[in-house]
């Protein structure tokens, strides 16, 4: 919502409760959602001292700025999730590291309880395993109580009343409230453990080749719920502790655990590489200030404040010619992050080819002002109109002649375009003579923030993020591309377009 002059807008009278943009003698204000398609996290507020009304570029930075801010956000959450389950899983990590050590059940058992008490926060916890006879409990391991205690309750038949109905259903017993819950009233089992100060307990079936060989106990002295993903991780733990005694089964569980410990870690590391190279090339997001640093040095360059000298031209140039490769950067970091939030979309039209080679023409003509290399261009006569979006078109055609120009140091570029009426497309090649890429590096050109060994030979440098672009909008194209090259011969990027990309219905 946007309010150009609160002190006017009928619609900030209706909805501000406190008035206090107007309190403060401020004039504009304006709320912008912190939002992805599934989800809103929040907002951001502008205000300013005097009336405005926002330009469309200014509008769209804004939201621009909001979307990417609820991507990190969004990513934050997902991060902090994972690291609750990272938590867990390392509990289960824990107790799979003993397993792969040793054979040794008491050791196992003895990790588990003790990881089990100290992450989860229980008060006490013990394992009854069945002896192999099948007829006696045996106390594999306790922890939080003494070890006469923890005799007298193997000894009681109220006890063993539950373990056995565990031994015999398969299906573990959670009591969140003794005093509430009605079954331990009719084991007798309220009292016995009211009396050791414990508010709830829980048993869980220990299998081993699906068959119930011991029961885990968990107590609280205070009320505890068992929300579904602890459950779930205890009944983890449990598995884990019958492949301990379940040696043909050892090998297969740890390495299944580990695996998916290992594999949540590379997660967490790739998303936390992702955010931070984000957050650094963000931070140059400041593209208002840009245009006004390149519309002031066009006005000096020009003589609009009054004359300069041929220097003083030549100073004006570079700025403006650094600040439009930096909003260069900016723009290719912003349509990336938007491809990466699922934002982008195609804009259809029917599109002439040859208006498109003659933008692309005058694009390559500031490029070679210097007439550093040699252009040519070889364009197939009468080429048909297609539908597509023609602004990544042309996008793609810049930013890989773009290229073409940043790794030739001298030589010659060719821009081709033919039609391909039996495959029904366009195809478009970009020829240079530069420096070529190296076999290993062709794997990995496409990707983000991806560079290749002297990647700043001649007057362009980057960040490497045109390519990635490319592929990206080609993908959103129903396109291909294609890379053929020699290291210090040159390079040729094929690409090509549908004849029309079917509009979504």
């Amino acid at each position: 919502m946007i309010f150009e002059d609160v002190r006017t807008d009928l619609r900030y009278r209706e909805l501000s409760t406190t008035k206090a943009t107007v309190n403060a003698d401020l004039g504009f204000f304006a709320v912008i959602p912190i939002k992805t398609r599934a989800r809103i996290f929040g907002v951001i507020l502008f205000s300013g001292h005097k009336p405005r009304i926002l330009a469309q570029d200014e509008n769209r930075l804004l939201t621009a700025m909001s979307e990417h801010l609820a991507v990190a956000v969004e990513k934050a959450s997902l991060f902090h999730e994972s690291e609750k389950k990272a938590q867990q899983l390392s509990v289960l990590n824990s107790i799979g590291e003993a397993v792969n050590q040793s054979l040794n059940l008491d050791m196992v058992v003895n990790t588990a309880i003790n990881k089990m008490t100290e992450v989860l926060s229980f008060d006490a916890s013990w394992i009854f395993m069945m002896d192999p006879s099948g007829e006696i409990f045996d106390v594999k391991a306790h922890q939080g109580i003494d070890a006469k205690t923890i005799r007298d309750l193997a000894r009681k038949d109220v006890l063993s009343g539950v373990t056995e109905t565990i031994f015999q259903t398969g299906e573990r017993f959670v009591f969140e409230n003794l005093n509430d819950d009605s079954r331990d009233k009719e084991r007798n089992a309220q009292s016995t453990f009211l009396a050791l100060s414990f508010a709830s307990i829980a048993g869980f079936p220990i299998r081993a080749k699906d068959k119930v060989i011991g029961v885990l106990h968990l107590a609280s002295k205070a009320n505890h719920h068992f929300a579904l993903d602890e459950l779930k991780l205890i009944e983890s733990i449990t598995q884990e502790i019958g492949v301990a005694a379940d040696n043909a089964r050892l090998f297969e569980q740890v390495h299944a655990k580990t695996e998916e410990l290992s594999r949540t870690n590379r997660e967490l590391d790739q998303a936390n590489q992702a955010k931070s190279e984000f957050i650094s090339a963000m931070s140059h997001e400041l593209r208002t200030p840009l245009n006004v640093i390149m519309g002031n040095a066009e006005l000096t360059g020009d003589g609009f404040w009054g004359p300069i000298n041929d220097e003083q031209k030549k100073s004006m140039e570079k700025i403006r010619h650094h600040s439009r490769f930096l909003l260069k950067l900016v723009n290719d970091v912003l349509a990336l992050s938007r491809l990466d939030a699922k934002k982008m979309s195609l804009e259809l039209s029917t599109v002439d080819i040859d208006e498109v080679v003659a933008h692309v023409q005058s694009h390559v003509e500031q490029l070679n002002r210097a007439k550093r290399l040699e252009v040519n261009w070889d364009i197939d006569h009468d080429l048909p109109d297609i539908t597509t979006d023609e602004t990544k078109l042309e996008e793609i055609l810049q930013n890989l002649i773009g290229n073409a120009f940043k790794f030739t140091p001298h030589g010659e570029i060719k821009l081709r375009v033919k039609n391909l009426p039996e495959k029904r497309c366009i195809e478009f090649c970009v020829t240079d003579s530069g420096i070529g890429i190296e076999p290993e590096d062709m794997q990995r050109i496409f990707n983000a923030f991806e560079q290749i060994r002297d990647a700043h030979t001649g007057e362009f440098n980057g960040v490497g993020l045109g390519l990635s672009i490319v592929k990206n909008y080609l993908d959103l194209m129903n396109g291909d591309i294609r890379v053929e090259s020699r290291p210090g011969e040159g390079s040729t990027f094929t690409f090509t377009v549908p004849h029309s990309i079917p509009v979504p219905s």
